[in-house]
């Protein structure tokens, strides 16, 4: 097998870079003949852009034995001669309209030419002589591709039969040269290709010369470059370079795409495989917080089933939706309430820094205050999530009010995996985690219902740019900016002014008992403004 560390040592050394990839690529699929065909329009210039392509030229060829000498030499003069070339690669019609010319050549040049951005295929066409119909003209053939990862079959192909006549081809393989042209290759080795049962045989071996092939053909494509002088030279770089940027810009906004939809995933509560394997950990300061709406049997019964799920999951999407805002964890759905957390195993796993139980406060309240408002919006039928107002509609008629409330603690709970050995989610069980189901469920409507650790926290906590999370959350929303000169601001008074709350943001309550729950001073915090409600 030839060697391509060799053929990429003295690719760029040569003058005549073309006639390197001819030889190394004719042992390397052990071809008969090999040809280059160079893509052009009616000026038969080199080096112009594919887009301008209507042609292709048969360039130089290369073969085995006598036919091969004689088609190295006077193949070009052969092919013309015989109306082989230049393969056109549309037709016009007697309408005078355009259509894709048939044959394995026109639609490579056709169909390959954008190379960056689908990459580099080879195709192949095999057992030709044994379908060959008698009579001259286009047939229909089977055709594989090959990617450089998978081999696929393609729809049928029709080529004419002339090209393979004169040849007397048993099989085609056939590759697009970047800003060239194509390279065909005439009856490879038989065995390479040889299908039993609509596979390869030997696919592995098949593989690993196709691959070297794709190799060789991308540098010869770069060092052949070299041979194009002054503005041509220069417009050929900037084309590449333009198609680099583009497919490098697409790159970014990809990964910006996936690292959201990341996020976004491991907001509603999706763990990766680690995370699944994880072994139980004891947490001394997560927060954990449930909300649920404020009087849902009453409410179910005024609906129909399918408008009662319209509007509770316009809910949950809010929940999802916010979680994801403020970097908290819907850990589940629970029926119309819903589990948050925020805590350290689901922290972003290449963050530099920490998050401080602060700050993780913080976050869980704008995160609900934030749900519970556009709820309110919902209802009020002014969310964009609900264009048309049904929401609105259906509460109206019902004459029903829509609300949650919500219960929040910090404190000691274990998280792990919990589930069969089919189905587990990652959830925290504990202490803290049943208090705020506890303070949820004595809560009020459109408030947080919170413990007397969490005031003391919230007493003390400021909004700054060492608060990096929930910063830079507030600061998307465009309510920080530069002009605002905001380094340090207290928690209460930046809570108060992002959700316009004028009047007292939080009120204490006394001798809460709810079943084996008590509790002897907790808080409310409203989330939504009076003059809003009424």
């Amino acid at each position: 097998m030839p060697d391509i560390e060799r053929f990429e040592r003295i690719v760029f050394k040569k003058k005549n870079v073309l006639n390197l990839l001819l030889s190394f690529s004719l042992k390397l699929l052990q071809a008969r003949h090999v040809g280059l065909l160079l893509g052009t329009n009616h000026t038969y210039l080199k080096f112009l852009p594919p887009a301008q392509w209507d042609r292709g030229v048969m360039h130089k060829f290369d073969g085995k034995g006598i036919s091969g000498f004689i088609l190295k030499y006077f193949g070009t003069f052969i092919v013309k001669k015989n109306g082989l070339s230049p393969v056109r690669i549309y037709r016009d019609t007697q309408f005078g309209e355009k259509k894709e010319s048939d044959g394995i050549i026109s639609f490579v040049l056709r169909t390959h030419k954008e190379f960056y951005e689908k990459g580099l295929k080879i195709l192949i066409i095999h057992n030709i002589q044994d379908k060959l119909n008698d009579f001259e003209g286009e047939s229909v053939y089977s055709i594989h591709s090959y990617d450089g990862k998978d081999i696929e079959r393609l729809p049928g192909l029709r080529i004419n039969t002339a090209i393979v006549r004169q040849f007397n081809a048993k099989n085609f393989v056939s590759a697009y040269i970047p800003d060239y042209g194509s390279i065909v290759f005439n009856t490879i080795c038989e065995d390479l290709i040889h299908i039993d049962e609509e596979k390869f045989v030997n696919v592995d071996q098949l593989k690993k010369r196709l691959d070297i092939l794709i190799s060789a053909i991308q540098m010869t494509s770069i060092a052949h470059i070299g041979s194009a002088k002054g503005r041509q030279a220069a417009h050929i770089i900037w084309r590449k370079e333009k198609s680099l940027r583009k497919t490098a810009l697409d790159l970014k906004n990809m990964e910006i795409r996936l690292n959201a939809q990341k996020k976004y995933l491991k907001a509603v509560g999706a763990v990766d495989e680690e995370q699944l394997n994880m072994k139980a950990v004891n947490i001394p300061d997560g927060v954990y917080a449930f909300i649920d709406m404020v009087g849902s049997a009453t409410i179910r019964k005024n609906f129909q089933p399918s408008d009662y799920f319209f509007i509770l999951n316009r809910c949950h999407q809010v929940a999802a939706d916010n979680a994801n805002r403020f970097s908290c964890r819907v850990d589940n759905f629970i029926g119309d309430s819903v589990f948050l957390i925020n805590a350290s195993p689901f922290d972003k796993q290449d963050a530099c820094f920490s998050i401080s139980a602060h700050e993780r406060v913080m976050l869980m309240i704008f995160t609900i205050a934030s749900i519970f408002n556009e709820i309110h919006l919902l209802k009020s039928g002014k969310h964009p999530m609900d264009n048309e107002g049904r929401v609105k509609k259906l509460i109206d008629a019902s004459k029903v009010d829509l609300s949650y409330r919500a219960g929040m603690e910090i404190g000691s709970a274990i998280i792990g995996p919990v589930g069969s050995q089919k189905r587990k989610i990652v959830t925290a069980i504990g202490k803290a985690v049943n208090n705020a189901s506890r303070l949820e469920s004595t809560g009020r409507s459109g408030e947080i219902h919170i413990s007397d650790d969490i005031m003391s926290l919230i007493n003390n906590a400021c909004i700054t740019q060492d608060t990096r999370i929930i910063w830079k959350a507030i600061t998307e929303s465009g309510f920080l900016n530069k002009s605002n000169n905001l380094y340090r601001a207290k928690f209460i008074d930046c809570y108060r002014r992002f959700f316009h709350i004028t009047e007292e943001v939080i009120y204490k309550r006394q001798n809460i008992v709810y079943k084996e729950f008590s509790q002897d001073t907790s808080f409310m915090i409203k989330c939504i403004p009076d003059s809003t409600i009424s």
